[in-house]
């Protein structure tokens, strides 16, 4: 089968490897698209240790199933699945509490598992959900970067009403401003730093934009909730100032959520104090598996657009140019999906 393979900093190569076998209890899935995560840029340009080459990354994947190992649930073979990459042991207290995604057992894409940068891919049986037929391989190829920041709207528990800062209008950021909408939170802020995210960001669902070329995010956010700050203020960007700044935007009481990941080496002063007196709770998220299925039930239904986040596209075959694009950033990029199938 064909491959992405990651094999150093700044290295990777497209080559023939041989196709997975699978093993009781796991599914071979035919790929049928893949997302190109930014946490995978980061992997491979040396900027983030999520485990050591060589390698093949890809955990936002979609596909068919074309083989089921022993024990597996016949009726799965040719169904078409969208991937849930955290694995679970089964046995340790996260697993038997419904909170796999905080086993140590890991996730499919990164290592030991190889993930879906290829023609085929291995999974357990317990990490497949059924992709409906009006959603998109596409869709589903950038599903897992949706359902991160709904499962973490659905870990932080926002209540009907309630106001939210978003801070970042990446996939990230614009899945956290739907999830919010169908939470039916109150106001939803989303903060950007040109006019093509802006324009985003309101498709998307925000009642209202700053636009920090132009206005100060404070000043602002206390416009616009009575002097107080939000009830949730999200960090979707991963930056040192922004992750900083969504403690101070936060209410007295409010909750702030980390969800960007920010470069090994940067440096983070916590207002601690701030944090203290004001009883601000500071809570990261990854992700929820049991966010999916109500997911993939609003993208079913057409309550939450997915398909409009898909903004590039390349095949497999084209990896280097979809990793060059990721890194230059053009201002309307949201996902780019690769297609393990496409000639070039």
């Amino acid at each position: 089968m064909k491959a992405v393979v990651w094999k150093g900093i700044n290295k990777i190569e497209y080559t023939d490897l041989p196709e997975p076998a699978v093993r009781p209890g796991w599914v071979k899935i035919k790929v049928m698209a893949v997302g190109l995560c930014a946490t995978e840029v980061h992997m491979i340009t040396g900027k983030f240790d999520g485990g050591k080459p060589p390698h093949v990354l890809g955990h936002e994947a979609c596909g068919d199933i074309v083989e089921l190992g022993e024990g597996c649930n016949a009726s799965l073979f040719g169904k078409r699945v969208v991937v849930e990459t955290y694995v679970g042991c089964g046995k340790c207290q996260f697993c038997r509490t419904g909170r796999k995604h905080l086993c140590s057992a890991g996730e499919i894409g990164y290592p030991p598992y190889n993930g879906g940068h290829a023609q085929y891919l291995v999974v357990p049986e317990g990490c497949v959900r059924m992709l409906p037929d009006s959603v998109s391989y596409d869709e589903g190829g950038i599903m897992e970067a949706v359902a991160c920041p709904f499962g973490a709207v659905v870990s932080a528990g926002i209540k009907m009403g309630q106001s939210v800062l978003i801070q970042g209008a990446g996939v990230a950021g614009l899945s956290f401003i739907q999830a919010a909408r169908a939470a039916n939170a109150g106001k939803i802020i989303c903060v950007v730093r040109n006019d093509v995210k802006a324009a985003q960001a309101q498709k998307f669902g925000a009642d209202v934009v700053i636009d920090l070329r132009k206005e100060d995010l404070l000043t602002r956010v206390r416009e616009e909730t009575n002097g107080l700050g939000v009830d949730y203020s999200i960090d979707a960007a991963g930056a040192s100032s922004t992750i900083e700044n969504a403690v101070y935007a936060a209410a007295p009481g409010g909750h702030v959520v980390l969800y960007g990941i920010p470069s090994q080496d940067a440096q983070i002063q916590f207002p601690v104090i701030d944090m203290i007196l004001r009883q601000i709770t500071v809570c990261g998220y990854t992700g929820n598996e049991f966010a999916w299925d109500t997911l993939i039930s609003l993208v079913d239904r057409g309550q939450f657009n997915v398909k409009d986040m898909v903004s590039y596209s390349f095949p497999l075959s084209k990896f280097a140019d979809a990793l060059d694009l990721m890194e230059h950033k053009p201002a309307d990029l949201i996902k780019v999906v690769l297609h393990p199938w496409e000639n070039e």
